[in-house]
């Protein structure tokens, strides 16, 4: 039995795979991603209380931002 961070981990190699093989430009890859936070912010909603997922996304989009900021000039 897989514990969580097994299954996230696994998740996200596939995802990675999937974004690989499926993006043709920088922009289908933005493009994917966006896509990609859409599902999650769908899911959140879905299975957490409204405060949960709020919370899980709004954590998800500081830690996105805290990850490119080094990258923006």
């Amino acid at each position: 039995m897989q514990n969580a961070q097994e299954k996230l981990t696994e998740y996200f190699q596939k995802l990675m795979v999937f974004s690989e093989n499926t993006g043709k430009t920088p922009e289908d890859s933005i493009l994917l991603a966006g896509a990609m936070m859409a599902v999650s912010r769908v899911l959140f909603y879905d299975h957490l209380s409204e405060k949960e997922a709020g919370k899980l996304f709004d954590q998800g989009g500081i830690d996105l931002i805290e990850l490119i900021k080094p990258t923006i000039h």
